[in-house]
């Protein structure tokens, strides 16, 4: 017979804070105790018979990652004891626990008897994905080619994600023509996800339907149907095959992120803490990305080996310099770090290769930022984010190719129309219409700016240069009002705030345009302040 009785006890010397669970085993007579114990070091608050504080609540955490007859330290106690007892003490790494904002450095102090511990989750865990044979419903069992030929290149598209884990084809068609549980399939695949789907033809019609299924829960996620003309067969393939697969990805990433949203924090891990950071990256203002950078510094400490969150604090800096909080120049210095970082451990990521593109072009560096955007879409050219970095790139260039700013601009919304930073996306296509329009005599850029404009979450610049636009046009009502949201956003906003933001050659030559046409008086008499 095994009783389980739980105790605190806590020990007031020289600021430790302990806690153990007391287990009592009784059988055939015999009795052993046995305790788990954390060990912590920091201030504590005495409130009568009560020990409150941080320390204390580290101390209890501890405890519940200790084994039953073991003990785990803090890395405080670490520092104190390391050389002075005579024990083995195993690094467990950096541990999120409940109800604390920073991981817990974890040692386990190595203790005789002691049963054995469960091994640290620190690692990225990145969903596993599999891509299911489509069933061929055609009436001629020779169209099963078409709806092989589809899988196959979902599969090959769908692994140049590097935030995916896919099983490889192999694998999957094992399981063509039989019976699909999914369940049971997520489980000897070990996969979280499971595409699965149909291909119909009909004469020269053809229907693909597609699902996209959370294994565990046999839960729909996702669904889409295509209905297509068959007149190039190749053709075809691509154009199916690129609609899952931008369709697919953003609903997974949207699914993981309410998922990790959902757990509690002592169960997250460094791919959880990832997801966890993406609204706050979306939300394009200064305490979102102080938010956004705390997640994604645990995400980095609980794996070191974990290249995206690297990547994802690069995009922090770049953000940060682009709704123009102060000191640039160190911020695109501390970016560079961070992708270059990523890039050591993983080299073929393409989110670090697309944000060193746009920290490269930020600093000056136009050419290599080039490159960078270049490799970056080579490695995935399904990633919206890349097409946008080498919109970006071109814009920062002396002499920018607009025809490449608003096809980088206008693929990258085509990939992730739901993004929330689309409004980014549309932005960069207002900018290089207003170019060509200062060269050309081109007109689109109205209805782009406003485009960008309506997206929900579009920063103060968004709705700046849309008050410019407005104005140009000779809409002051709307400009006017463009001017008073910008200014809600970033009530600092002033023109030399503008100038000083968008020190780029493609800026400057709007800018300069709106002094001499007497643009930048008008924006100020419409309620722009001029300092």
């Amino acid at each position: 017979m095994n009783l389980s009785l739980q105790c605190k006890h806590y020990v007031r010397h020289l600021g430790y804070s302990v806690k153990c669970t007391l287990t009592r085993t009784q059988k055939l007579k015999k009795s052993r105790l046995k305790f788990r114990i954390g060990i912590n070091l920091g201030d504590v608050v005495i409130d009568g018979e009560d020990v409150l504080g941080d320390a204390v609540n580290i101390a209890a955490r501890l405890e519940s990652l200790a084994p039953v007859g073991g003990i785990c330290i803090s890395r405080a106690v670490f520092e104190q004891v390391k050389d002075r007892i005579d024990a083995e003490m195993t690094t467990l790494g950096l541990q999120a626990v409940k109800n604390m904002p920073e991981p817990v450095d974890v040692w386990r102090v190595e203790v005789e008897g002691a049963e054995a511990s469960k091994p640290a989750q620190v690692a990225a865990e990145r969903p596993y994905i599999a891509v299911l044979p489509f069933a061929n419903m055609s009436a001629d069992q020779d169209q099963e080619f078409l709806a092989d030929g589809i899988v196959e290149d979902v599969t090959t598209e769908l692994s140049r994600f590097r935030s995916l884990m896919v099983i490889a084809r192999n694998s999957t068609f094992a399981y063509k023509g039989a019976s699909q549980d999914v369940r049971r399939i997520g489980k000897e695949l070990d996969a979280r996800y499971v595409v699965e789907g149909s291909v119909r033809r009909g004469g020269d019609r053809l229907r693909v339907t597609a699902q996209l299924i959370e294994a565990s829960s046999g839960m729909h996620v996702w669904a889409g149907k295509w209905d297509r003309t068959l007149e190039d067969i190749f053709d075809l393939q691509d154009e199916l095959t690129h609609a899952i697969v931008t369709a697919v990805e953003p609903e997974l990433g949207a699914h993981e992120r309410r998922l990790a949203r959902s757990r509690p924090t002592d169960s997250l891990t460094s791919w959880e803490l990832c997801q966890r950071c993406w609204p706050k990256l979306a939300e394009y203002n200064p305490e979102s990305l102080d938010e956004a950078a705390v997640l994604l510094r645990a995400s980095a400490k609980t794996d070191p080996n974990f290249a995206l969150p690297r990547a994802l604090l690069a995009r922090v800096s770049n953000v940060r310099v682009a709704i123009g909080l102060p000191d640039p120049s160190t911020t695109i210095a501390e970016g560079l770090v961070w992708a270059r970082e990523a890039l050591a451990i993983d080299d073929r990521l393409e989110v670090a290769h697309g944000n060193l593109a746009v920290l490269l072009a930020m600093s000056g560096q136009a050419e290599e930022a080039a490159d960078a955007a270049a490799t970056a879409i080579a490695l995935n050219p399904n990633n919206a984010f890349c097409h946008h970095a080498t919109a970006l790139a071109e814009m920062f260039k002396a002499r920018p190719d607009t025809t490449k700013m608003v096809a980088g601009g206008e693929t990258a919304m085509r990939l992730s129309p739901k993004d929330p930073t689309a409004h980014t996306f549309q932005n960069i296509v207002t900018i290089g219409h207003l170019i060509a329009h200062l060269d050309h005599g081109h007109p689109a850029y109205q209805e782009s700016a406003r485009a960008a404009a309506r997206h929900p979450g579009a920063p103060w610049y968004v709705h700046l240069q849309a008050a410019q636009v407005e104005a140009l046009a000779g809409d002051e009502g709307a400009a006017r009002k463009h001017i008073e949201t910008a200014l809600s956003l970033l009530p600092t906003l002033t023109m030399e705030t503008y100038r000083h933001v968008f020190k780029f050659p493609a800026a400057e030559k709007l800018l300069a345009l709106g002094d001499s046409s007497g643009m930048t008086e008008r924006l100020i008499d419409l309620g722009l302040p001029r300092q």
